[in-house]
């Protein structure tokens, strides 16, 4: 579940909860940093308030992950926030992906036991873009090949993967722009994100220079920085099947090595 609500929150993506939802639990999820997701889980019933402890697993998955919060009891409903790791995410839980929704087993170490099913419109998303720049951003691109009718560019993104298992990236597609005029292009096939860890994807662009010197000539003649965004997609290889992530990303074309 937390590599889709990832994802989403990425891209900024913020579904509504569906009030029609038969679910007895439902979810709001919301990025804390590079390392921790805040999960709330509320229902209604009679849940006491105080310490909880317990497990919970998605798309009949063998794989649990360990609960532990405070109850807190609202309006006669319980919400129960907990903090969750995404390096604990079981890998299990990614292969099972389903690109509609997800089956739970929520579980006290009372015994008590909740099952339900919740689509992914319902999970209320929570995170702000400074947050999810984190993991997502553009850090270059450069002029690495300049002739008089074309040239070529590469674009540095760096891309934090924080689960325990690799992501693999199935395509890339992207668009350059300067200028709002669109000056180049590009994409990438396989590729990998390890785990734990930040990555650096190099994208080559072929350019077309007299565009490019349409939208921003004196400062590419001067060796100048020229303001350009970066539009497309990238795609998510999951066994349940592909996410698709969309990247708008702005940085500075500059002339590189």
């Amino acid at each position: 579940m937390a590599v889709l609500t990832l994802l989403l929150l990425i891209v900024g993506i913020s579904p509504s909860a569906d009030p029609a939802s038969t679910s007895p639990v439902t979810f709001t999820l919301a990025l804390e940093n590079e390392t921790t997701l805040k999960v709330t889980l509320s229902g209604a019933g009679d849940l006491a308030a105080g310490p909880f402890q317990g497990s919970i697993s998605i798309n009949g998955s063998p794989a649990e992950l360990p609960l532990s919060g405070t109850v807190v009891r609202e309006s006669g409903r319980w919400r129960l926030p907990v903090t969750v790791r995404y390096a604990d995410v079981p890998a299990d839980w990614a292969d099972r992906f389903r690109p509609d929704g997800f089956t739970y087993r929520l579980r006290a170490a009372s015994g008590r036991e909740w099952t339900g099913t919740s689509r992914w419109k319902e999970v209320e998303l929570e995170g702000s873009r400074d947050a999810a720049a984190e993991f997502l951003k553009l850090d270059d691109v450069s002029l690495t090949n300049v002739s008089l009718l074309s040239s070529e560019a590469r674009a540095q993104l760096t891309v934090r993967n924080p689960f325990s298992f690799p992501l693999k990236i199935a395509s890339t597609e992207y668009t350059l722009f300067a200028d709002g005029r669109e000056v180049g292009s590009g994409r990438t096939q396989g590729m990998l994100l390890r785990q734990t860890q930040k990555n650096t994807l190099a994208l080559p662009i072929d350019v077309d220079h007299s565009e490019l010197l349409a939208a921003a000539g004196g400062a590419v003649v001067s060796g100048g920085d020229v303001a350009v965004r970066l539009q497309g997609k990238l795609v998510v290889r999951l066994k349940g099947g592909d996410v698709t992530v969309p990247l708008t990303l702005s940085g500075h074309l500059s002339e590189g090595s």
